[in-house]
């Protein structure tokens, strides 16, 4: 038993760990898909970002260029006719010497916010910028001749062209992307989108898993020409599916484990069965050799009384032999209580029948007992046994007070079956179920010829059963040689 469980325990031990590792290489495979696949989608991002960045440097140099030529062209004007006037294009125009001479802007409300940038950026720089002005992008541009310079503001034609920040937006908010922004040298954002504002970790070339309060991110940064691409992963779907493995590890675990302890409840139960149908067999061989001695000693004790009983004449002669045949009963289910196999050969049924009939004292012949209808049938059985079954049917049938006994016999498919029917008085319902116990008896008898009857029909693998009303019948079932 502890052997076998030791087995099944280690069973379960290698399928656990089995499971275990399975999982783990399944979550660890999941994870780097997970991985090169946004690899290559940061990849063909950082490619496109950096073709929209690299176009719109272009763009904005073509554009400042166009405005500087622009710019000088105003001021020559101002110095011939001392008038400036705004474009379809233009929305500002300012021309300094030392101070501010003259003006002209489309953003009054803006204008003290661009001349301050202008001061601190631009003042004595030949150059130009994009602002952004009330949510939209504009060209801020300085040119500078001779002693004057002249300040112009022009909508950006960035603003009418596709925004790689709307492309970058809509990926954010429909996708894994939780942020994705190319920055200078100075880590000033170039491009930027997040749906977490003001948040853009930079950890450095390479790859990180980044511990935020919303969660993992798997986040990946490349270096390239002075500007550095940025892009974070949420690690949810990732997350989840590893945690579905684990709940399968725990079902497949938990499953098992009751499976286990069924195999080894039913191991347990198995073997306490074993152990008592040992304790069983080595008690029934202890009762088989005493009952064996007990039976060859009593018999010799009553062979004894036997040749008493003929010598002695009278009522306490006959008492005696009474007795003696009693006695000699109880022996005879002795010995078939401790028979482990029963002799068999052919037999015909019908004429045990005939016999076991004719053997039966019934009461100098004034109760018929008959065959009403037979055939002829072989069966293997031992022909003794059977006789002394059917002879304790019919005795019991003539110590009912019957005064006709019928048989009937057919043949069912392989089973031979055998109706004993009489018109005695009958069994009372409380008893029908005990009359085939040993020693159970309505009347002063030994009540053991219907168990008899019914350990030889079962040693035949038989069946009998017994049903009493007006009449009572015995129904038998014997199978018929192959």
């Amino acid at each position: 038993m502890k052997s076998k469980s030791v087995i099944l325990f280690s069973i379960f031990v290698v399928i656990g760990v089995l499971a275990f590792f399975t999982v783990q290489i399944t979550n660890r495979s999941i994870e780097r898909i997970y991985k090169n696949s946004h690899t290559t989608t940061f990849q063909l991002l950082s490619e496109i970002a950096d073709n929209y960045v690299k176009r719109d440097l272009e763009l904005n140099r073509m554009e400042i260029g166009k405005l500087k030529n622009k710019g000088k062209d105003i001021l020559r004007d101002y110095f011939e006719n001392n008038y400036i006037a705004l474009s379809e294009n233009l929305y500002g125009i300012w021309i300094f010497s030392d101070s501010l001479l003259k003006s002209s802007s489309r953003f009054p409300g803006q204008e003290e916010i661009i001349l301050d940038f202008y001061r601190r950026e631009l003042k004595d720089k030949d150059y130009g910028t994009l602002v952004n002005l009330e949510g939209e992008p504009f060209y801020l541009v300085n040119i500078i001749s001779e002693s004057y310079s002249i300040l112009l503001l022009s909508k950006s034609v960035y603003g009418e062209t596709e925004n790689i920040t709307q492309v970058l937006d809509s990926l954010v908010s429909t996708s894994n992307l939780v942020y994705f922004a190319i920055v200078d040298e100075d880590e000033s954002p170039i491009i930027y989108s997040s749906i977490y504002e003001g948040f853009l970790p930079v950890e450095g070339e390479g790859s990180h898993i980044i511990e935020t309060p919303d969660g993992k991110i798997f986040q990946l940064e490349e270096a390239n020409n002075e500007k550095t691409v940025i892009a974070g992963f949420s690690m949810r779907p990732l997350e989840r599916v590893i945690a579905f493995n684990g709940v399968f590890l725990l079902i497949v675990i938990a499953g098992f484990s009751v499976f286990l302890g069924f195999l080894i409840f039913n191991l347990t139960r198995t073997e306490r069965y074993r152990i008592d149908k040992q304790r069983e067999i080595r008690h029934l061989e202890e009762i088989g050799a005493l009952s064996s001695g007990f039976s060859h000693e009593v018999r010799n004790s009553l062979n004894t009384l036997s040749l008493l009983a003929r010598s002695m004449e009278g009522e306490q002669g006959n008492i005696l032999k009474q007795e003696v045949k009693r006695m000699n009963l109880v022996m005879d289910s002795i010995k078939l209580l401790i028979l482990s196999e029963v002799d068999k050969e052919d037999i015909d049924i019908d004429n045990t029948i005939v016999e076991a009939i004719s053997l039966t004292d019934n009461k100098n012949n004034k109760v018929e007992i008959k065959l009403e209808s037979a055939v002829k049938l072989k069966i293997q059985a031992n022909r003794a046994l059977l006789v002394s079954a059917f002879s304790n049917i019919f005795k019991n049938a003539v110590e009912a007070d019957a005064d006709k006994v019928r048989i009937l016999m057919r043949k069912v498919g392989n089973i031979v079956r055998i109706v004993i029917i009489d018109n005695g008085k009958g069994i009372e319902k409380d008893s029908i179920k005990r009359v085939f116990e040993p020693f159970y008896s309505s009347k002063r008898q030994s009540g053991i010829g219907l168990y008899l009857a019914r350990k030889i029909i079962e040693y035949h693998g038989g069946s009998i059963k017994l049903e009493s009303g007006k009449e009572t019948r015995v129904d038998i079932l014997l199978p018929i040689k192959d």
